[in-house]
């Protein structure tokens, strides 16, 4: 073999091993998994409750009652009664979600009980959904309003905040009632 190519053949060939080194190093460091993170809370459905009707018997009830009501009306703010989707708001009033609301349930999520009231947007029930979960003692409130792909969440009551513990538990209460037949206002 020649001499002059040896030494580019060399080069070619720890060229290559370094390039196989540099692919090995990046894709190792690729495959780091990402930690479990917080964990949703056990959510349970529980059966017909009189606890349920406690603020109404149906979920317009619930909506007009009034030691609940202008707290669901403050829950939402300007959610409520005007669609603002340009400012970050729903593309329809939050009042219109919950109008075809469904029967009040009780569902215990971790160790605390709620009351859930389901809605749905009339002709749109697929894609327009919401949830408000009342802690049983109407002290703070939480909801999700899904508008075919869009999600909003809510948080009302003192130092209560919209942080990822409590998306999990409206979450959680959402996946719960979605898995229980006839846990949705205006059919699944």
């Amino acid at each position: 073999m020649n001499t002059e190519k040896r030494p580019r053949l060399r080069w070619r060939a720890i060229a290559g091993h370094l390039a196989g080194a540099l692919v090995i190093v990046l894709g190792a460091s690729g495959c780091v998994l990402p930690s479990a993170g917080p964990r949703p809370p056990r959510v349970e459905v529980l059966p017909a409750d009189p606890g349920a009707l406690r603020y109404g018997r149906t979920g317009a009830e619930v909506l007009g009652q009034p030691e609940v009501g202008p707290r669901v009306r403050a829950l939402f703010g300007r959610d409520w009664t005007a669609a603002a989707p340009a400012q970050g708001g729903t593309a329809i009033p939050a009042r219109e979600v919950f109008r075809q609301g469904g029967l009040p349930q009780m569902l215990r999520v971790g160790d605390v009980e709620h009351i859930a009231v389901t809605g749905c947007t009339p002709g749109a029930c697929r894609t327009q959904r919401g949830l408000l979960l009342i802690r049983a003692d109407g002290q703070e409130l939480r909801a999700r309003i899904d508008e075919g792909g869009f999600t909003h969440h809510y948080a009302f009551g003192a130092g209560l905040a919209m942080d990822i513990p409590n998306r999990l538990v409206v979450d959680g209460a959402w996946m719960a009632l979605a898995a229980t037949p006839g846990g949705w206002a205006g059919g699944r």
